[in-house]
């Protein structure tokens, strides 16, 4: 009981946070483990290295990406510019997911794969910092161990699990569609951090209202 109490008192940014970042990892465990199924069998001219190739386009693109763009948004005082990127990159990847219900050949499947590194990208950049920032002092590890269970394991084991339960009812397209609009409602949640980011004169960690 104790454990579970100390749940609810994780703070208003970390709670946020965590819900975004699980529904994120449920919207996209959907696709995940049946996405070369998907490539192979729907997109013209597409073979297993085509889907190889796809996931490897989007590491590469997130990687280069990645590590510049979360320096830059260190070197910068307080944490608008942080909520900004981290809002692009939370676009892009319903961008991503919805690109797919549409996605018909193999370079438009190698562009969609460069758009999803690059929102990917720019959402983790963001929310390490933001996350980091807000962890409740004392309590560091706790935090992170739920954004890690919850945030990153359970949700994929559940995005897994109803994916390809949903790929057999509705179909993959229709699938991706699903996916993107709970990436749209995780997206929507992200308001809420508004009146809590510090602004750049901003030393205290308490609430500020948005501007």
């Amino acid at each position: 009981m104790e454990l579970l109490g100390k749940i609810f008192t994780v703070n208003r940014v970390i709670q946020i946070l965590l819900a975004f970042l699980f529904l994120v990892n449920v919207a996209e465990g959907l696709f995940g483990p049946i996405l070369s199924v998907f490539i192979v069998q729907t997109i013209p001219g597409a073979t297993l290295a085509t889907a190889g190739f796809s996931i490897a386009i989007y590491s590469i693109v997130k990687s280069l990406i990645q590590v510049p763009l979360a320096f830059a948004i260190d070197r910068k005082e307080g944490e608008r510019d942080d909520y900004l990127v981290m809002m692009t990159g939370a676009m892009l990847g319903i961008a991503y997911s919805l690109g797919y219900a549409y996605v018909d050949s193999v370079m438009g499947l190698y562009l969609l794969s460069a758009i999803g590194g690059a929102g990917g990208a720019f959402l983790m950049a963001a929310y390490y910092s933001l996350f980091a920032r807000h962890a409740d002092k004392g309590a560091e590890g706790f935090e992170w161990s739920l954004f890690s269970v919850g945030g990153l394991t359970v949700s994929s084991a559940l995005g897994a699990a109803g994916g390809g339960m949903l790929a057999e009812a509705i179909g993959f397209r229709n699938l991706f569609s699903v996916s993107a609009a709970l990436l749209l409602c995780a997206t929507i949640l992200l308001l809420f951090l508004s009146p809590y980011l510090k602004n750049a004169s901003t030393t205290s960690g308490e609430p500020q209202p948005a501007p």
